[in-house]
This record gives C-alpha cells, structure tokens and sequence, in this order.
C-alpha cells in the first residue's frame, strides 16, 4: 500500500495528460480501422478527439466541441462506416464521464441533457444512416419499416444506456471527489479522475458518497462465488439446451456474462453495478431476446442500489426500477405485435396491444419496485439496529455516569451532615477538658467526671471520623443534624402530605452512633419521599424499626420500609431503552454503605421494599 501511494503521488501531477492520450489512441485506431483516407471521417473523428482531450481542462468547450461534431455529422450526405460510428460513440462516453467529473453544476447538467438528445442523434446514424440494419416487415411509415423504427428505438435504448452510464458515474466520482480532498485516495478510478484544472465540484447534499466501497477479502470472496453461482444456475436452468454455435446463442452467453459481472460489483459498486446491468438490458433487447432466466440479476442490482447505495445511487436505482418496467412492457408489447403481425391490423388490434402494456407494465414496476423497496427496508433495518444498539450504549454510559455523580453528592452531603456532629464533638471535648483544668482543685471528683465525657465523646468522634474516611468537605451545614429521634416528625410531615403511614418500633434502639442515626433518618425519609412520588398514595406505608441482633449481621438496627405500587409491574419505555437511575436508591445505598451496613430496595408482589441494616457502635478497636 505504501509503494501504490508514493506512485501515485508521483503520477498526480501528469494525470492531465490522460484525456490527451486517450485522444490519440482513439484517433491512432481510426488510422487503422479508416484506411483508406477519409477527409470527411478524419474531421468528425478529430472533433470527437478533441472533446475528449478537452473534457478534463476545459469541459465546457470539450462540450460544445461534441456537438459541433455531432451536427457536423447528421448535416453531412454520407455517413460513417460501422467502426467510424463506434470510435465516435466511445469518445462521447469518455467525454460525458470527463465532462460530468470536472464541469461546473450548469456544465454538468447541460451534459446529462446532452447524453439524451445524443443517443438517437447517433441511434440515426448508426441504423438508418449506417451499416446496421433491422428486417424490414410490418407496415411502412413515411418510408420506413415498423420493425426498422422498433430497431432505431432499441439502438437508441442502447446508446442512452451507455451514455448516462458515462455521466453518472462521472458525477458520481465529482461529488466523492469534493468529501476526500485529504487523506488516502478512496479508489483508482477517483484518483485519475481528480482535477487537474477545471472548475471543481461542490459537495452534494445526502449520504457520504461512496463510488467504491472497500470490501473486506470475505465479502469480496462470498461476492464472486454469488456471482459464479448465479451463471451456473442459469446455464443449467434456461441455457442447457440452447446453447449452440450460432448468434443467437453467443449473444444469449454474452448477456449472461455481463449480467454476472453486475451482480459480483453489486456491493463493491453499485453504481457501476446498475450501469452494467441496463448495458446487459439494452443488449438483450437489441438482440431481439424476450424474458430469460439471466434477468434475475435485474432484481439482485435494484436490491443492491437500495441496500448499499448513497443517495444519487438510490434514486438513481428508483428511476430505473420505472423506466426498466416502461421499456421493458413496451419491448414485449412491439414484440409481441410484430411477431404475431399485428401491425397488420393495427385497427382492430390497438386495444388489444393497450391492454397487454398495461398488465406488463403494472406487472413489471411491482416486481422491479418491490425488489428495490426490500433492499430499502433491510437498509432501514440495519440503520436501526444499529441506532438502537449506540442509543443502549449511549444510555448505559448515561446511568453509569449519573450513578458516579450521585454517590458523589451523596458523599459530599454525608460530609456535610457529618461536619457539624464532629465539631460538635470536638467543642464538648475542649470545654470539658477547659472546665476540668479550672475546677482540678475546687472539685476533684469533676475532673473524673470531665475526663469519662472527654473520652465517650472523643471515641463517638473517632468512629464518625473513621465512617468518612477521606471525606474533606468543610462545607457548613444548615441547621442542627437528624437522628432516630426525629424520625416521628418525618412521618407526621409525610402524613400530612396524604400518605397514610403506619410506624412501628421494635425492641431497644439504643446505641447507634451519630453516623448511623443520620443514616437511618435519611434512609427512612427518601423512602417515604419514594412512596409519595411513586407508590399508591390510597393505602399505607409500613415503616418499622427493628433491633437486629445474630450471628450473620451482629448488633443493630434493621429499617423496613414498605409501599403499594400505582402498577403490579413498571411500564417499559416506548424507545426500548433503559430505565433511568434515580438519585434515592444509590444515595440511600451509599449512606448505608458509609454507614457500615447494608441496603436492598426492590419490588416485592405488588409493592415496594426497602430494607436496611446499620450496625450498633459498641466501642473503637484500636
């Protein structure tokens, strides 16, 4: 890869010179095919070739350029022979692909209306004014065959297949050339496509175009093998029995194959894909062949233009999905006709032919359009699915995230609550130990007094310090601090809200540190503040208080806190995301936590439980 960017890069200043060198070859093969000397020839063929030179540095003078030569052509007496006509038609597609890859907007789609109005121009020149000639049957009009007119039809078919091919894919290499002005080159055919001079493209609005997406070595692989499949099952289905040495035969094998190189480009390019695959088309019907088996490969490129391709190759697939069903009913229709004699008794067969259109018709924009609609739908499948799996990861990172900053506020507000009960602490030591130095003499007993308070207070500090471990926030609370005791005016505030509560106390309650009593309180008032928000205010609220005491958990305190559910089951969220996290639940968890014991909330039959454990401090270890 490193050897194939350096040469590149090396090449990239003489990539100009290209469109030239095409010129030449063109003009060096009608030296070879011409002979003898041909004056007239020689200038339409140099007008063809100076289009071509011209389309990438001046694509608005190589445009008019053709169609000088074109009107030059279709004014002359004589007209070119076969090889003539078909190096002009090849220097008309490359220079419809130079002018769509370098021209301006306006330039641009003066080229697309210009590879229009040029396939009959040259189907005219080629058929009635050329060597390629129809059989003449059916009735005549203004001088000519009905079967001639059908076949000027099917050339015109062809040649405006070939052309808007050439443009679309230039287009296509000028808008993915506007979105990669840096870094690597995306594929060859951009890179030799890349201005050389010339105005530049602007970007188009829509998906990221994409001319050649790079293909991983099994997908490429599981591509080809398809596409050998597919001409295997043909020759085995329609081909076994027809397959004999004469023309019919070789151009039935020849649509085959150009029909399968389509259907292996399918995901690597489904431009290039489509394009291939009306080329096969206009081949099949040129040659006079009715529906083959081979035709399946129309269905596998519109799947693939909806599945894989930007938006220009999308709609660009819609519009040939109406257009094929069009051609393609017309062609059976005239067929049909012409084989039958018809046109014979075109009167009285008119309403006959008018119906048989209409059902091929509906018929064929049904199958070609559902084939694309599928390929849409599984495209719109996959972008979901995709959506939906980011928008999960998105929310779990989401919860993850508040769950941190909610253990985090959590903390800072224990620090808080907790700040007051150690300086509280800290101020009775040192007013103790104060009053005890004064009164040492007068009162000896109240120093033994003083010093018994000093340490109770002092060890009750001691545990709170070691609850906050590297808690450092000095923030001053508001207000004196909770503890069991004001439990009671939790619940008559909560009662007097509309919440019917019924508080239970059992056993004794003593013992808890300040830590643990602030704990407690605050477990029981986001629980009820819980069953308020959430639960089924219609029926109580059973808060009980327990002494726990055993040999799994130890001495404490057990708080049960239970409420009826609005709903047996909670309702899952319409986008089919995770249910958000709630600062209660890991904010009690973590006081609890902190507070040396345990919590778990959770539904339980039609209601919700939350139970806590918070041990009873009886004393420091050193």
């Amino acid at each position: 890869m490193p050897d194939r960017t350096r040469v590149l890069s090396a090449l990239a200043p003489h990539r100009w010179v290209l469109e030239p060198a095409l010129a030449v070859v063109l003009f060096g093969v009608w030296l070879v095919t011409g002979l003898p000397f041909d004056l007239a020839g020689a200038l339409a063929v140099l007008l063809y070739c100076a289009a071509v030179a011209l389309s990438r540095v001046l694509p608005v003078v190589a445009l008019e350029i053709a169609w000088l030569a074109v009107v030059a052509e279709l004014s002359e007496s004589s007209a070119l022979p076969l090889p003539h006509r078909i190096i002009s038609a090849v220097a008309v597609a490359i220079a419809l692909f130079g002018i769509a890859s370098h021209g301006g907007r306006v330039v641009r789609w003066f080229g697309f209306g210009s590879a229009i109005l040029w396939a009959p121009a040259m189907a005219y020149l080629f058929t009635v004014r050329g060597d390629l000639k129809f059989p003449q049957f059916g009735p005549v009009i203004g001088g000519y065959y009905t079967s001639q007119g059908v076949g000027l039809l099917m050339m015109s078919l062809l040649l405006a297949v070939v052309f808007v091919s050439a443009w679309l894919l230039g287009y296509l290499v000028a808008r993915q050339r506007a979105t990669a002005t840096s870094g690597p080159v995306p594929s060859l055919l951009v890179w030799l496509a890349s201005p050389g001079g010339g105005a530049e493209a602007a970007a188009e609005e829509g998906d990221s175009p994409r001319l050649v997406r790079r293909l991983t070595r099994p997908q490429l692989t599981f591509d080809i093998a398809g596409a050998v499949a597919y001409v295997f099952f043909c020759l085995v289905t329609d081909f076994t029995s027809s397959l004999v040495p004469d023309a019919s035969g070789r151009s039935t094998f020849l649509v085959l194959i150009v029909f399968a190189v389509a259907v292996a480009l399918r995901r690597m390019s489904p431009a290039v894909s489509l394009a291939i695959a009306w080329l096969a088309a206009a081949v099949q019907m040129t040659t006079g062949h009715n529906i083959l088996v081979s035709d399946i490969a129309v269905l596998i490129v519109l799947y693939a233009t909806a599945l894989y391709g930007d938006k220009v190759v999308r709609y660009a697939g819609l519009i040939s999905a109406g257009v094929g069903a069009l051609v393609a009913s017309l062609y059976l229709t005239l067929t049909s006709a012409l084989a039958q004699g018809y046109f014979d008794l075109l009167s009285s067969q008119l309403t006959g032919m008018a119906l048989q259109f209409a059902f091929l018709f509906v018929v064929s924009a049904t199958v070609l359009g559902l084939s694309w609609v599928l390929g849409l739908l599984v495209r719109t499948w996959r972008n979901a699915r995709a959506s939906r799996h980011a928008q999960i990861a998105a929310e779990l990172d989401r919860n993850r995230a508040e769950e941190v900053v909610v253990v985090e506020q959590e903390r800072t507000r224990i620090a808080r609550d907790m700040h007051d009960v150690v300086a509280h602490s800290l101020a009775v030591v040192i007013a103790q130990a104060d009053g005890a130095r004064y009164a040492r003499h007068a009162d000896p007993d109240a120093v033994d007094t003083a010093l018994e308070t000093i340490a109770a207070t002092a060890r009750s500090a001691l545990v709170d310090v070691r609850v906050l471990l590297a808690e450092l926030r000095q923030s001053q609370p508001e207000g004196p601090q909770p503890s069991l005791a004001d439990v009671d005016q939790t619940v008559e505030q909560v009662r007097a809200a509309g919440l019917p509560v019924v508080m239970e106390r059992r056993g004794e309650l003593d013992g808890l540190g300040s830590a643990q009593q602030i704990a407690a309180y605050r477990i029981v008032q986001e629980a009820l503040t819980n069953a308020l928000r959430h639960g089924d205010t219609t029926r109580p609220v059973s808060v009980v208080l327990a002494q726990a005491g055993g040999a799994d958990a130890g001495p404490g305190i057990v708080i049960t806190v239970r409420n009826s559910m609005k709903t047996p089951t909670p309702e899952p969220l319409a986008t089919g995301g995770l249910p958000r996290i709630g600062h209660g639940l890991p904010g009690m968890r973590e006081r609890a936590t902190l507070a040396g014991g345990s919590l778990s909330a959770g539904p339980a039959g039609d209601g919700f439980v939350v139970t806590a454990f918070l041990p009873v401090v009886s004393g420091v270890r050193a």
